[in-house]
């Protein structure tokens, strides 16, 4: 049961139980002290008026037996009336409905007249008590009105003692009621807030690969999905920001590499003009021309170096617009293609029979293909390679693939080739094939236009460099 329907059942019953429990306490009390009250009560006055009524009847039998007229037993009910007071039973004589004598009716009400109109003998209880004994003619009564205010005060000290021992076992109900629901709602919560606490302080103390096995279907359950995925996208960022270290380091290290190379050149051949090495104008000219060459590898690294910065923090702009890919890539591909023709490595193109449209900026798009082509003439093992561009559309993107027929790269190589300063000669000791970014560059360039590069080996040799970019509307 999740925590909502909990907290549902619990609010009700919190209403239904402790009402229900407390007036069937309270009634079943009232009724359980109000019959103890009225049997006290009845014991108390109703003994007195039944051992009054079995004197009355010794007496009647007496007056039948002896054949007592009127005036015998009238002194004889006078005689029984002195024997138990003013505020005792009476016994009244009557014929007819019409009292003869005995005494005078000090209450008058409903049980007198009913004992009366019976024909036969008869006990009636209520506010007062009567008793008729047929005596031949004559109508017999003992009638005696209870003491109701002793009575009454009677009953209502039980009542209220009843009251005050009801309304205790009543908040007694509640109070347990509202504990027992309270546990049913709130351990679960608390339960869950253990474990979120607990994993709270395994991410604080750096324990990024914790997460939490809930194994409950209800609203915290959710809350623990989005703790783990929260802990797992963490993790991510740990690691990316550890290989982003790493990736620094080794950047650091490659244009210190990189750098010192043609310095050291440039130093050298520096000092073998000063020192006269270079005898005959020929040789320095040689040196001159060297010098020359090693400035423009340390202008280019440097100039690599400064755009690569510039789109890594973001400051790089781009001119976004609506073009067409496959006249694009045509374009450039024609452009660039005698160039590297001459230098050895033929490029051909194959376009979609329809536009593919993407967002793009078409001068940096022009970078990334011509950083691709150098990566694949640089790596050429052959007098000439060749290299196959293709622009197509699949599953709503449009595909740049280029596949040339070089080496290809070692398997784990493929995942690092757009790596910040990654070469396959890890020894870098040809500076002339780059300085490792071009790729890292051409990869941040397309995932800015919102697309994906992957490199991966082609059967029989070769690699192909593969591009998607969404198809713009």
């Amino acid at each position: 049961m999740n925590i909502k329907r909990r907290l549902f059942v619990s609010n009700i019953l919190m209403l239904v139980i402790p009402v229900a429990t407390s007036l069937a306490v309270f009634f079943a009390g009232l009724h359980f002290f109000a019959t103890l009250a009225g049997l006290g009560s009845r014991q108390r006055e109703g003994r007195p008026f039944m051992e009054a009524a079995e004197q009355a009847d010794k007496l009647i039998d007496g007056w039948k037996e002896n054949g007592a007229g009127i005036d015998a037993m009238v002194d004889g009910a006078r005689a029984f009336n002195s024997q138990y007071g003013e505020t005792g039973p009476i016994l009244l004589i009557f014929r007819d409905g019409e009292i003869l004598g005995g005494g005078e009716i000090r209450h008058g009400d409903d049980v007198l007249r009913s004992v009366l109109a019976h024909n036969e003998n008869s006990v009636i209880f209520g506010r007062t008590a009567a008793s008729l004994r047929k005596s031949g003619d004559f109508q017999v009564v003992l009638y005696e009105r209870l003491r109701m205010t002793e009575m009454s005060r009677s009953y209502k000290d039980v009542m209220f003692n009843g009251a005050v021992v009801s309304v205790i076992c009543s908040a007694a109900v509640i109070l347990l009621t509202n504990v027992f629901l309270t546990r049913f709602v709130f351990k679960k919560i608390l339960r869950a807030m253990d474990i979120l606490t607990d994993g709270v302080r395994q991410i604080r103390e750096g324990n990024l690969n914790f997460r939490i096995d809930y194994g409950e279907n209800d609203e915290f359950s959710a809350v623990c999905g989005a703790f783990n995925g929260m802990a797992g996208h963490l993790m991510s960022v740990e690691e990316a920001r550890l290989k982003d270290a790493q990736s620094r380091k080794e950047l650091m290290a490659g244009i210190s590499h990189d750098l010192r190379t043609p310095l050291t050149s440039i130093k050298a051949y520096v000092e073998g003009l000063e020192q006269g090495v270079a005898e005959t104008a020929a040789a320095r000219k040689r040196y001159i021309e060297t010098i020359k060459n090693k400035t423009g590898d340390l202008e280019r690294i440097i100039d690599t170096l400064f755009l690569f910065a510039k789109l890594d923090t973001g400051e790089f702009p781009y001119r976004m617009e609506r073009v067409d890919l496959c006249s694009a890539v045509s374009e450039m591909v024609y452009e660039a293609a005698e160039e590297y023709s001459d230098a050895g490595l033929d490029i051909s193109v194959e376009k979609s029979d329809s536009p593919v449209f993407v967002n793009i900026d078409a001068l940096q798009m022009r970078n990334v293909l011509i950083n691709i082509f150098e990566n694949s003439l640089k790596y050429k093992d052959k007098e000439r390679g060749r290299l196959a561009v293709r622009v197509s559309r699949a599953d709503g993107e449009a595909v740049l693939s280029m596949s040339d027929d070089g080496p290809g790269v070692p398997g784990d190589a493929a995942e690092k080739l757009f790596g910040l300063f990654y070469r396959i000669d890890g020894s870098r000791s040809n500076p002339s094939r780059g300085s490792g970014l071009g790729l890292a560059i051409a990869a941040r360039m397309v995932k800015h236009f919102g697309g994906s590069i992957e490199a991966q080996n082609i059967s029989g040799g070769g690699l192909s460099i593969i591009i998607k970019l969404p198809e713009a509307e």
